[in-house]
């Protein structure tokens, strides 16, 4: 597959601003650079030129009333594999530049070991390839950023990594050392490779192609086994060395313990287990998730009260992160991700409770469940490292 030659800064800016916010009226492309109409000309010609940019069919620009063809980005020309790795196995998408899914694929692991992670990385690899099948290379390997093979290869892991990629702690794959997770993967696919932890992965994806489009600062928290928590503030993503922390902020000192024996820390109260062990004592019985929110929407009492409890936990949890960061904006991801929605008004109440009055009000987005969703942010975060190294420039 190949790529246009590097643009400058100008050039990048409106290449990286089109494939975020595209399609676009000129005027409006130009509005939000700061650019002159004739500015935007010039510097759109080498990327209309070079096939990185399309004019799309004529419309009227909101603004200025008059016609104009929309700049886009040209979708079909690159391809992307975002793989998503826990002890159960590996998922995998293929996507296309703006990280949507185009096909999906998965498989066990054959051990938890670094090279049986990267054995199966490199299988979906070659699995998914593109559209068309994957390019294979003389040895065998699917050729990644070649014609016929994806032009990027993202891997989210639950996990501590560092800028550089390597995973230095992934408790649930049993890893204590450092592993270069990315240069085991290349060598296996002989492309470009970008390893992150999963929230990482999924901020990278938010930023971009989500609720970062309209909006430069957002905080992300995961519900599920644990907390997790991402951040972008000046539309830029803050690099967080351990975003599982936030779970282990404290809310309620008699509460009960989690796993690492903190008492009454988020992670012990507004998790999946935290909820189900909950509602284990309230009804007497073991029960299950989806049994827990029903019961709760429709009035049952003791349903009822598990949720809005830990609802209220989780509202406190983000009147600290509003607070400490300024964001107005949460996302809400993850497999308990719907206890912001059924549990709503104790969220909300305890936000506001913490907030001093007059202060702008903070808004939810609630992302549906998709085992899936790893691996979508693996590949948002291949094709954000795609634009900033090869044809559109820097910028995080």
């Amino acid at each position: 597959m190949t790529t246009a030659a590097a643009p400058d800064d100008s050039v990048a800016q409106v290449a990286r601003h089109v494939l975020r916010h595209g399609p676009l009226p000129r005027g409006a492309v130009a509005r939000a650079l700061g650019l002159s109409p004739g500015s935007l000309t010039r510097l759109g010609a080498p990327l209309l030129a070079g096939g990185v940019l399309v004019e799309t069919p004529p419309v009227t620009d909101p603004v200025t009333r008059r016609p104009t063809r929309p700049l886009d980005i040209v979708l079909d020309r690159h391809r992307f594999v975002g793989v998503g790795v826990d002890a159960g196995g590996a998922r995998a998408v293929l996507t296309d530049l703006r990280a949507t899914v185009l096909r999906r694929a998965r498989r066990p692991l054959a051990g938890t070991g670094p090279e049986q992670v990267a054995d199966a990385v490199a299988g979906l690899v070659a699995e998914l390839g593109t559209d068309g099948g994957p390019s294979v290379g003389a040895d065998g390997a699917p050729s990644v950023g070649t014609d016929g093979g994806p032009s990027g290869v993202g891997v989210a892991l639950g996990g501590v990594v560092d800028p550089a990629g390597r995973v230095l702690q992934a408790d649930a794959l049993g890893w204590r050392t450092p592993v270069d997770l990315a240069a085991l993967v290349a060598a296996r696919t002989g492309g470009d490779v970008v390893v992150g932890d999963e929230l990482a992965c999924l901020t990278a994806a938010e930023h971009w192609f989500g609720v970062g489009r309209e909006h430069p600062a957002f905080a992300l928290l995961t519900l599920g086994t644990e907390v997790g928590h991402g951040l972008v503030v000046g539309d830029r993503q803050v690099h967080l060395p351990d975003p599982t922390l936030v779970g282990h902020l404290p809310l309620e000192p008699g509460g009960p313990r989690c796993p690492q024996g903190h008492r009454g820390c988020a992670a012990a109260l507004v998790t999946v287990p935290a909820l189900l062990a909950a509602a284990h004592v309230a009804y007497g019985r073991p029960t299950s998730w989806r049994e827990l929110l029903v019961d709760a929407v429709d009035g049952v009492v003791r349903a009822r009260r598990v949720v809005d409890d830990a609802a209220a936990h989780l509202g406190r949890v983000v009147g600290l992160l509003t607070a400490t960061t300024g964001v107005t904006q949460v996302v809400v991801d993850g497999e308990g991700a719907d206890l912001a929605v059924v549990g709503y008004e104790s969220l909300q109440a305890a936000v506001d409770e913490h907030r001093r009055r007059g202060a702008a009000g903070i808004e939810f987005t609630v992302r549906d469940h998709d085992p899936g969703t790893p691996a979508r942010g693996a590949a948002g975060a291949a094709v954000r490292a795609f634009a900033a190294d090869r044809w559109l420039g820097g910028g995080h």
